[in-house]
């Protein structure tokens, strides 16, 4: 007997997400047509933008980027992302409908430079995009092990356990 189907394993088939490092499913499906030079003289696109997706279970994982993030609800439960900002201080994020979930918002900005990861707290998924101004890259994506964020923010560590 064929397993049915979820809503989010039909939203991945849907957009076509592929697995992704820090955990979820993504897919890139803009990438800016204009050029700019960043800080350190490389050249780089003005910005890109992703679905990403969360089942239930799955988080994504401790990691910076060198741009400003700007993550946009779409559809399904309620994420939380816990940012630690280059100050050190820490940021909580509600991303779902606020018609449904107090305190939720439709987007969530995360600087660059800050530390941050995500867990659905309420819900079977959540469908987001993110949009990155300037566009991801690899070159500037950090993804960090349990040992070193421990050791960076020890005052943290309830929280940073749980996404490990």
């Amino acid at each position: 007997m064929q397993k049915e189907l979820t809503t989010a394993d039909i939203l991945i088939e849907k957009l076509n997400l592929a697995p992704h490092a820090e955990g979820g499913y993504f897919r890139r499906y803009y990438q800016s047509s204009k050029y700019i030079i960043k800080d350190d003289n490389t050249k780089c696109r003005a910005g890109s933008a992703i679905y990403y997706l969360l089942k239930q279970g799955q988080f994504s994982a401790w990691h910076s980027i060198m741009s400003d993030e700007i993550w946009h609800y779409y559809k399904g439960g309620l994420l939380e992302i816990y940012e630690i900002k280059k100050d050190g201080s820490l940021n909580y994020h509600k991303l779902g409908d606020s018609l449904i979930y107090n305190n939720a918002s439709y987007s969530a900005v995360i600087e660059s430079g800050s530390i941050f990861a995500a867990k659905i707290i309420d819900g079977e998924y959540v469908l987001t995009g993110c949009s990155l101004h300037p566009e991801f890259s690899y070159d500037d994506f950090i993804l960090y092990k349990k040992d070193e964020m421990l050791l960076k923010y020890p005052k943290y560590s309830d929280i940073i356990n749980m996404f490990y």
